[in-house]
């Protein structure tokens, strides 16, 4: 293995990479849409082409109970009062029984914690940068219960709907939408331990995006080459080395078991959009093809974690974001005391 790297600050995703997001959401969908099918008496897989014609993208991905206004093989017009009753009885039940496996299947990865801590131990900062909507990541790190002393910074998108005015699409940012006793209260905890270093960036601001990656190394201080960034998506979390920042493959978190393989296929309009590990392995063939300059980025600046997260400790070492900064005045004030010294001595 070659020389371990030093890093200053951690910039890492949520989803697949400190906790199975994918997986867990993939299952508990299923299992909903399977117990709605048989709700209404009909296939699952009839229920899927439905959803996947009808519903949109924020329902069928983030907001299960959405499923049931937008597809009209499971609307409730036209039943009688008691079929209405009994399926809105059974639809409750299933949206219940989703959220709740939902979250509570929402864990951390092994070392997850160990190795952050022994970050912020040496000083390193230690900020997230997720694609997901304020109040889902704030939400799934409720469900983790992450630790509020190892955040540095949070980097998410706004709450908010978009519209097409006059051609132009629009974001329209709503209030952050974290509901519930025990979210509102991590919700409140975070906001006053990271004040404004919770960013949410309005639109749709996706990964990899330079400028926002940018905005991050120059809030905390860091050069590119001081930074890695840790993620399952080597096309959107890699595309930090376009920068001169590490990646780090969270190769754990790109790996989905084949109920969810499945239930995406069906979920999913865009059919060319693969998922698993070796799909993002093909991805990054496809782009060092097209862009050898951008492969050979690739080349120098990823890792893969073979182990997880924690595998972060055989590629890093973890030095002091401030360390720069101390070693600086260091430098100035021992120039000064040196030409002092000179003077003095007539040598100057």
């Amino acid at each position: 293995m070659s020389e371990k790297k030093s890093v200053k600050l951690i910039v890492s995703d949520i989803d697949n990479t400190i906790s199975d997001y994918f997986n867990n959401w993939g299952v508990a969908w299923d299992k909903g849409i399977e117990a709605l099918a048989e709700s209404r008496g009909m296939k699952k897989d009839d229920l899927y082409a439905d959803i996947r014609e009808n519903a949109d993208g924020y329902a069928r991905f983030h907001n299960f109970p959405d499923l049931l206004k937008e597809t009209p093989s499971l609307s409730l017009e036209g039943k009688t009062p008691e079929e209405r009753a009994r399926l809105e009885k059974i639809d409750a039940q299933i949206c219940h029984d989703v959220a709740k496996e939902y979250h509570e299947g929402n864990k951390m990865y092994e070392g997850v914690i160990a190795t952050i801590r022994k970050a912020k131990a040496a000083g390193t900062k230690v900020v997230f940068y997720t694609d997901s909507p304020v109040s889902g990541a704030i939400a799934r790190m409720a469900d983790m219960d992450f630790p509020l002393d190892l955040v540095d910074g949070l980097v998410c998108r706004a709450d908010g709907t978009t519209h097409v005015v006059d051609g132009k699409v629009e974001f329209k940012k709503a209030p952050m939408q974290v509901t519930g006793g025990r979210y509102d209260g991590y919700r409140d905890q975070l906001l006053a331990k990271l004040g404004d270093n919770l960013v949410m960036n309005a639109g749709d601001v996706w990964k990899p995006n330079m400028d926002v990656m940018q905005k991050i190394l120059d809030r905390y201080g860091v050069k590119a080459e001081d930074t890695v960034m840790v993620g399952d998506n080597i096309k959107s979390d890699g595309g930090a080395v376009r920068l001169g920042c590490h990646f780090a493959w969270q190769k754990e978190g790109s790996e989905v078991c084949p109920r969810a393989q499945e239930m995406y296929s069906k979920i999913n309009e865009m059919s060319d959009y693969k998922i698993g590990a070796q799909a993002h392995l093909d991805m990054l063939a496809k782009m060092s093809a097209e862009d050898p300059a951008l492969g050979k980025k690739y080349q120098e600046k990823m890792v893969t974690l073979e182990g997880g997260f924690k595998d972060l400790n055989k590629y890093f070492r973890f030095q002091s974001a401030e360390k720069s900064k101390d070693q600086s005045k260091t430098t100035q004030h021992s120039a000064v005391q040196t030409a002092i010294a000179r003077r003095m001595s007539g040598r100057g």
